[in-house]
């Protein structure tokens, strides 16, 4: 994808918070059809999530099948760069680095007693946890609607 559809799809996609919202959802849902999209995002009439779609499909974000039905096609920009999709689940990537200093700071925990330098290691693994545990919520803060 050229620099300026990039630009232009995180102005109109990302941009705008309403056509975000369909397409996290659509993530999430994988498939839908219009009533079902406009019911699961909140919007008050299926024209909303009819426009939103043809935003969407218009920068191959979303396709519609034979049958009526929008499936999600999915795709890495803007804020979603941060984050991985697992199933239906869009985790931001600061989670996997929590658990990894989650698995040290347990790893030290026995140790503690035995030595300074465990002590200063446990420290060091329960702050960055603490820290990227925050990080990972407010991450993931960014997808929820306020």
């Amino acid at each position: 994808m050229k620099q300026e559809d990039t630009k232009a799809l995180e102005k109109d996609v990302v941009g705008e918070y309403n056509t975000f919202r369909v397409y996290l959802f659509m993530l999430r849902a994988r498939k839908g059809s219009i009533r079902d999209i406009a019911k699961g995002v909140g919007f008050s009439s299926p024209w909303l999530a009819k426009h939103h779609l043809d935003k969407l499909s218009g920068y191959g974000l979303v396709k519609r099948d034979a049958f009526g039905d929008y499936e999600v096609v999915p795709k890495r920009f803007g804020v979603l760069k941060l984050f991985s999709l697992v199933g239906k689940w869009i985790i931001p990537h600061t989670f996997f680095v929590a658990l990894i200093f989650l698995v040290m700071t347990i790893g030290f925990l026995p140790h503690v007693t035995r030595d300074t330098l465990f002590a200063l290691a446990f420290l060091v693994s329960a702050v960055g946890l603490v820290f990227t545990s925050y990080l990972t919520v407010r991450m993931y803060r960014l997808l929820l609607p306020s």
